[in-house]
């Protein structure tokens, strides 16, 4: 009985934390808690803000985003299909799909991006291109046609795979691609919704994206699996401002809201592009800057390299220990402020 009691003031506590007016933000300023993110400005397309963008990480559910665009290129929403034999056994989140059953693909899509249903994105593989290792081809050609090429992909699910992998960068550029379906906008801004089999099989799909219950301006899909922790893709609009966030590896469901509430509450315009931390090409020059600071304040020993490894990031620890700064290892606007004084 008082476990019951518990249980139900922990859950009312979240509801009450999740629904919460959001956070002001300091104008030019916002420091997110996702270890990988990225924000992409709707209309130039640059980058607003970025925390290890280019970091390999495992997408989780994210993936379905890119499985229902490679579907829907080649196939009708208005066609109706037969599910294929062999998806009984696949693992949740799924829709109970029976093998026979007669759908439109658009309620298949509907269940792959509401519910997440993996049988549902594995359903549209197979009925878009025969094979679960033919349909990865298709996705990781549509990933480089969209721009987003430090992502490879095996399944149409997301579940876990050594070989699976993306970045917050390309979550943020394949959100950005699967904006101009109109389908999809308008199926992930449904919170809850009804579809049926041909035969008459009733399913009820509710969203995973919690932030719809708070407000409309916030859409996108989220993604979880131990390996991958939290991660989201998705739209923020706010003040006239259209962002693309890619959000991986949370540690939990309300470190992404509390991002997502932190990203839509800062006025147009204010977001800053930090100081980039991770170890990619495009930030080679930020990189060398890092070093060359850090070598001029005595925390990095050798020649600067341009690669952001474990040797910068203990040197930039050591350098914000010193000046009294949060120690995460990366630079964010307050470390380089204290950075540029030795360049």
């Amino acid at each position: 009985m008082k476990k019951t009691i518990l249980n139900r003031l922990v859950l009312g506590l979240v509801s009450i934390i999740l629904f919460l007016p959001p956070l002001p933000a300091q104008a030019g300023s916002i420091t997110l808690l996702a270890p990988s993110a990225v924000l992409l400005d709707g209309r130039t397309q640059q980058i607003l803000y970025a925390r290890e963008p280019y970091t390999k990480r495992a997408p989780a559910s994210t993936t379905k985003l890119l499985t229902v665009m490679v579907a829907l290129d080649h196939l009708s929403l208005d066609k109706i299909v037969q599910i294929p034999p062999g998806l009984e056994n696949i693992q949740p989140s799924k829709i109970g799909l029976h093998a026979g059953e007669r759908f439109y693909v658009r309620d298949l899509v509907k269940a792959a991006l509401i519910k997440s249903a993996n049988d549902a994105a594995e359903a549209l593989a197979i009925l878009t291109a025969g094979s679960r290792s033919a349909f990865a081809q298709l996705m990781n050609q549509k990933v480089k046609n969209i721009g987003a090429s430090n992502s490879h992909f095996v399944n149409p699910n997301g579940l876990p795979d050594p070989a699976q992998y993306s970045t917050a960068y390309d979550l943020a550029r394949t959100i950005m691609a699967a904006s101009k379906y109109p389908f999809i906008v308008n199926t992930l801004k449904i919170r809850s919704t009804v579809i049926y089999d041909r035969g008459g099989r009733k399913i009820l799909l509710n969203n995973c994206n919690k932030m719809l219950w708070r407000t409309s301006g916030v859409i996108g899909k989220t993604g979880w699996t131990r390996t991958a922790r939290h991660c989201f893709a998705g739209r923020v609009q706010s003040g006239g401002q259209v962002i693309f966030v890619g959000l991986m590896g949370s540690q939990s469901r309300q470190h992404l809201w509390s991002d997502l509430r932190m990203i839509e509450s800062v006025p147009t315009g204010k977001i800053p592009r930090p100081i980039i931390s991770a170890p990619a090409i495009p930030e080679r020059k930020e990189t060398l800057k890092i070093q060359k600071a850090l070598h001029r304040a005595g925390y990095f020993k050798g020649n600067p390299t341009g690669f952001y490894g474990k040797r910068t990031k203990a040197s930039v620890r050591n350098f914000q220990k010193a000046k009294g700064i949060a120690v995460t290892g990366t630079v964010g606007p307050q470390t380089w402020k204290s950075l540029k004084a030795y360049l």
